[in-house]
């Protein structure tokens, strides 16, 4: 894989030059600016989310995951931008989905952001690269572990325009990919092998980039925490 392209001052607005949406703040590279038409990912009552009944949950104003199970938008997006914040359960481990299809039988392209608890003796030194928070999970490595231990509230935007995801953790610009650069399903472009749980789904220069926005539920020993959900169309 091509070392990944650090985006910072201008951060996302580099990324996505030209696109009227983008941050205007140099010095801040999560979307703190009112050019977003935000919209919340989930309503209250979780009418527009696919999942398993019992296995997500509102608890106030935290989202929470009860059951290894996901949750799904049940509309598709493409070229948006998704901001949140999360808190892992000592032990978590989880993930947000993008560019979700074929969800009817099983995803067929999937792409995952990472979603973990790096501090704990569970994961710490024993994780590859690519399984670290903030990471595209199997994929491409974050650049540095930007994460907070568990208890403490994170905050993550995740840039998809096309083929290009930017990935932004607590400040910090972890991922900037092409997935056309993942031409072999099986390797990826800095010569480490999918994960063997990764066989049998195409190479990720040939996924839509169009498709349904979730989250991986109590995946392991422990879950997932999220508030202030939001997406935005990127135009």
């Amino acid at each position: 894989m091509k070392k990944p392209r650090v985006i910072i001052a201008a951060g996302a607005a580099l990324l996505l030059a030209g696109c009227a949406t983008a941050p205007k703040a140099a010095n801040e590279p999560h979307p703190d600016t009112p050019a977003y038409a935000w919209k919340p990912l989930f309503a209250k009552d979780l009418s527009d989310a696919e999942f398993e009944k019992g296995a997500w949950r509102w608890e106030g104003d935290v989202l929470r995951s009860i059951l290894d199970k996901p949750i799904w938008t049940k509309a598709d997006w493409e070229n948006y931008v998704l901001d949140f914040e999360y808190m892992m359960e000592k032990d978590g481990n989880s993930g947000a989905f993008i560019y979700i299809s074929n969800l009817e039988k099983f995803p067929k392209y999937k792409v995952e952001v990472q979603l973990l608890d790096d501090d704990s003796p569970k994961f710490k030194g024993k994780e590859l690269a690519y399984q670290q928070s903030g990471s595209l999970y199997g994929r491409a490595a974050a650049l540095e572990i930007a994460s907070k231990p568990a208890g403490e509230w994170n905050r993550m935007t995740v840039f998809c325009q096309g083929k290009n995801v930017h990935v932004v953790l607590n400040g910090k610009a972890v991922v900037d990919a092409n997935l056309d650069d993942w031409k072999d399903p099986l390797v990826n472009p800095d010569g480490t092998p999918v994960p063997p749980w990764h066989r049998g789904f195409p190479a990720l220069s040939t996924i839509p980039t169009k498709g349904r926005v979730g989250f991986q539920g109590v995946h392991g020993d422990a879950g997932v925490r999220i508030r202030n959900l939001r997406i935005a169309h990127l135009y």
